[in-house]
């Protein structure tokens, strides 16, 4: 049985992978597209860095009077599609940095896939998407 591929748009994690930066060591917050471009659904299962001690999966829920944060498991990767983190809807939140961590330096994030697969990136570290 062949594995499901998962690939990462370079060109994609280029103009939108990147960690929103917060003084004083507060968590950061991770944005990426990442694109499946196998036939079968994959699971991202679990995410770690060697830059952060704790990175987990938050979604934004917004109602008319109010937004939170809800923690996930995980998130599904679409079949032959893609799946965004971005700001406002789903995030990865980069908690107590294991280094000094300022604008200008690359996040390490690892991604654990249900098939097995496990991939490593570089995110850029900024202080707003606008400025870059």
């Amino acid at each position: 049985m062949a594995k499901s591929k998962i690939s990462l748009d370079i060109t994609a994690a280029a103009r939108s992978g990147w960690v929103r930066w917060l003084p004083n060591a507060l968590p950061g917050a991770g944005y990426i597209r990442l694109d499946n471009s196998g036939g079968k659904d994959i699971k991202v299962s679990k995410i770690t860095s060697p830059d952060y001690k704790r990175v987990t999966i938050y979604r934004t829920v917004t109602d008319t009077e109010s937004s939170k944060m809800v923690k996930l498991d995980g998130v599904t990767l679409p079949a032959k599609g893609e799946f965004s983190f971005v700001p406002g809807a789903h995030h990865l939140m980069l908690e107590k940095p294991t280094r000094l961590i300022t604008p200008g330096d690359n996040a390490r994030v690892i991604f654990f896939l249900d098939n097995g697969t496990v991939f490593k990136t570089r995110l850029p570290v900024r202080t707003s998407p606008d400025l870059y």
